[in-house]
């Protein structure tokens, strides 16, 4: 965020493509984006991404798939 703005800095957008698709995206406090989803047909199914995240994303497991046999 710029000195300008105000807010916890932590964020979720909501951006339009030039294809008319919608897709969310997750910015640090920084204003640096972290996750970006995939794109949607409809900003309603973009909002909804986002609460399936709020909801589900604290107690989602880490797969470190990095990680040989």
């Amino acid at each position: 965020m710029t000195k300008d703005k105000t807010g916890s800095g932590y964020r979720f957008e909501i951006v339009e493509n030039k294809g008319g698709e919608h897709f969310v995206r997750f910015k640090a406090a920084n204003g640096e984006p972290m996750v970006q989803s995939e794109a949607y047909a409809s900003k309603a199914s973009a909002k909804n991404c986002i609460e399936s995240i709020k909801k589900n994303a604290p107690g989602a497991p880490v797969e470190d798939e990095t990680v040989t046999a």
